[in-house]
């Protein structure tokens, strides 16, 4: 062999290990994004209740408890599937948009599997695009989400000072 040619397999050889690692790794991260992104969807506690609020409670992009003054027990309301039980039209719109955030993230790991099936620049590609969209659906949902503060159950737990992307009393 050549010496241009042996030095051309050397740098190949390095490229395709280089390549593979960083496709491991960026599997673990878009793994452990996912995560983060289900749990930040589950989750209820966006905003709680302070040591300056007259009530306990919490709320999440659709589960939301207010306790009462009197007893201290929580009232909880809210579910994904009941559009209607969610206090404000920018919870609903901010839960659209990190919902479809997360059902990208668990899509782009199903796509790690096409590796098996074919070309990998095409997997990169296809995955790459898939988690553009999901950050900036959850980048649009986290600058949403303030925008529906300035409900009657916020106000109500938060105190009358609470108003769009001002928090009131809450934490």
């Amino acid at each position: 062999m050549l010496p241009s040619q042996e030095a051309s397999k050397i740098y190949h050889d390095n490229y395709m290990r280089n390549s593979r690692a960083i496709g491991v790794l960026w599997a673990i991260f878009t793994i452990c994004f996912a995560i983060v992104n289900v749990v930040v969807f589950i989750q209820p506690y966006w905003i709680g209740d302070s040591v300056k609020t007259t009530q306990t409670g919490y709320f999440g992009l659709f589960h939301y408890c207010i306790g009462n003054a009197i007893t201290s027990e929580l009232t909880c309301k809210g579910s994904v599937f009941d559009f209607n039980s969610i206090p404000s039209p920018a919870f609903r719109t901010a839960m659209f948009f990190v919902g479809t955030s997360m059902l990208l993230e668990v899509a782009t790991m199903v796509s790690f599997t096409l590796f098996f099936f074919c070309n990998a620049g095409s997997v990169y590609k296809i995955c790459a695009w898939m988690q553009l969209a999901a950050g900036v659906l959850m980048v649009m949902g986290c600058m949403i989400y303030p925008d529906g503060w300035d409900s009657d159950e916020v106000k109500r737990m938060c105190g009358q000072r609470t108003d769009k992307y001002t928090l009131g009393n809450c934490t």
